[in-house]
């Protein structure tokens, strides 16, 4: 009798441990495809926020299209800012992609805009679009510097959002700068005024080249992408307001990754066993 109760019993608990080992492995499943899609939802966001969808000649040629459609005759990187975040109703997604794309890479806009008028003034005509968008760049090699790793797109490129911020708010509290666009930002990285220490230009370079960057400081006081961001803003972003708010609830997808995970295991009873076996 007692071999056929122990035989019962064994009998009885398998089929309990097999659910229960069936159980958490699907657990485990879910957690692994919740974590694959926070991953790939972040880097769909990162290739998409670097403009890799557009080319030089392809960003061209849609913004040469866009301004002969709607009789824009110039352009500059306030209008380029307004139609990458905040653009007008029936924008289409493709002109706001090859604004951004200029945005992000200032030097081959440099070479667009200066290509009828030397000086970076930062203004560029629909003629310079078209130039471009018929291979111009091709034609033209970029301008040649002393030193590639002292140009300041390379120096902005080797900074931080956070040193980049606080060498603006500086610059901007010494001068008595109430607030920058990018109009300005462009022309403080590519044709800034005698005396401008080198470290200011590459920071304005490095808002140029991190649009989305500049986006979460300047509307840091005030929702809406303007472009015009005020010297507290700079002062914010500077005393680490960007890693503050990183690490807040609901501002980063790594966040949310945690967040999924941790509920994830809440909702799993047999997660906590699974750890301890």
């Amino acid at each position: 009798m007692t071999v056929i109760a122990n035989d019962s019993v064994s009998s009885l608990a398998t089929p309990s441990f097999d659910s229960s080992f069936s159980t958490e492995n699907q657990s485990i499943q879910q957690l692994e495809q919740q974590v694959d899609q926070m991953i790939n939802q972040a880097l769909q966001q990162s290739s998409s926020s670097l403009g890799q969808n557009a080319t030089a000649q392809d960003a061209a040629g849609t913004l040469a299209s866009y301004m002969n459609q709607n009789g824009i005759k110039s352009l500059d990187p306030n209008q380029l800012y307004q139609l990458a975040n905040n653009p007008p109703a029936g924008t289409p997604p493709a002109v706001s992609s090859a604004a951004s794309y200029m945005l992000q890479n200032p030097d081959v806009y440099q070479q667009i805009e200066t290509h009828d008028v030397a000086g970076a003034d930062g203004i560029s005509g629909v003629g310079n679009f078209e130039w471009a968008a018929q291979g111009g760049l091709d034609s033209e090699p970029p301008p040649a510097t002393a030193n590639t790793l002292d140009s300041t797109s390379t120096q902005g490129a080797m900074m931080g959002a956070q040193s980049a911020a606080g060498a603006l708010s500086s610059y901007m509290s010494q001068n008595g700068i109430a607030s920058l666009d990018p109009d300005q930002l462009y022309k403080l990285a590519n044709n800034p005024p005698a005396g401008t220490p080198p470290d200011v230009s590459a920071a304005a370079s490095y808002m140029l080249q991190n649009p989305d960057v500049y986006k979460q400081i300047e509307t840091h006081d005030v929702a809406g992408a303007d472009g015009v961001s005020g010297v507290s803003n700079f002062q914010w972003a500077a005393q680490g307001g960007l890693d503050q708010m990183a690490s807040g609830s609901g501002s980063s997808p790594f966040n949310e990754l945690n967040v999924d995970l941790s509920l994830g295991a809440s909702n799993n009873p047999n997660y906590p066993q699974t750890l301890s076996a």
